[in-house]
């Protein structure tokens, strides 16, 4: 069997990565392990094992629990296969050092002919620095990079909601009083987490720098779930067109209203990335872009 294509989606975070990720595990041409953020390049970056073995153990017991109550096929099967590749994963980086060799073996376990794709899409590889994306490029056979942009606020106040789910404010029933508190601290300088993920020009320089162009592809949110983006993406990866469930949202957030205030600070804030993003990529850009920001898009 020929080597596969590997794509990694790199981002952006609250962005269409999950239906990305959806979309091409359900393609006849592709093959994805049951964890969809691999996390491997961030986590050889910032050596930050214990926590990635927190969450992925975290999210394994989560897991697990539902074989109580998943008795049959082909549920029952999918949620063996996400353990296995679970447990898989996590003896990887139980081993605390690069093995390459082995995220690529654990990528492509089960992959069955006819699968020339297989993919790792984790949002957070659009933080590492140039090294870890050369490194990624050089430690696969043929690689292939997906960004997808969407608009500055509307990204930032998505992500703020899911940041702000976990804090008290939220816990006590108040996600649109925790999300303010979040945002008003990121207006602030606070949140520099959330400020990094709102550095859309820092990641593509990074990319330009470690990448051939040839092999990226940047895609906007707005326009993702249409047939002219889907057709984009299948002829970049080199596989079939195939139909993709472009009504869905998935990991859609509750949906909280933004104050104008808020609203047009936040705007201001983040006028340098609308200005490169649109210096670059012109027609491009989705007209959403200029909309006044009202509300958090789901």
């Amino acid at each position: 069997m020929s080597e596969p294509t590997v794509v990694f989606g790199v981002g952006a975070t609250r962005a269409g990565t999950s239906w990305l990720h959806r979309y091409l595990s359900d393609h006849p041409e592709g093959h994805f392990r049951g964890v969809k953020e691999a996390h491997w390049f961030d986590t050889l970056e910032w050596g930050n094992f214990d926590f990635r073995l927190r969450v992925l153990r975290r999210n394994r017991a989560r897991i697990a629990a539902k074989l109580d109550y998943a008795r049959a096929d082909p549920w029952r099967s999918k949620v063996l296969r996400n353990l296995a590749a679970h447990d898989e994963l996590i003896a990887l980086f139980e081993r605390r050092r690069a093995d390459h060799a082995g995220y690529m073996a654990w990528l492509c376990e089960g992959r069955p002919e006819g699968a020339r794709i297989v993919g790792d899409i984790t949002p957070a590889y659009g933080l590492i620095g140039t090294s870890s994306l050369k490194l990624m490029r050089q430690v696969v056979g043929a690689a292939r990079f997906v960004y997808i942009l969407r608009d500055p606020v509307t990204r930032l106040w998505s992500n703020i909601r899911q940041v702000a789910a976990g804090r008290p404010e939220a816990r006590a029933g108040d996600l649109a009083g925790a999300a303010r508190h979040v945002l008003e601290g990121w207006l602030n300088g606070r949140e520099p987490a959330i400020a990094l993920r709102c550095d859309y020009r820092g990641t593509l320089e990074r990319i330009d720098a470690a990448l051939d162009p040839r092999h990226v592809l940047v895609l906007f949110y707005e326009t993702l779930f249409s047939d002219e983006s889907l057709d984009r993406l299948t002829r970049f990866l080199g596989i079939g067109p195939a139909p993709g469930q472009t009504d869905q949202r998935v990991h859609a957030g509750e949906a909280v209203p933004l104050p104008p205030r808020l609203a047009r600070a936040a705007r201001a804030r983040l006028a340098p990335q609308y200005d490169y993003v649109r210096a670059r990529f012109g027609a491009q850009v989705p007209a959403q872009w200029a909309a006044p920001i009202t509300e958090g898009a789901r």
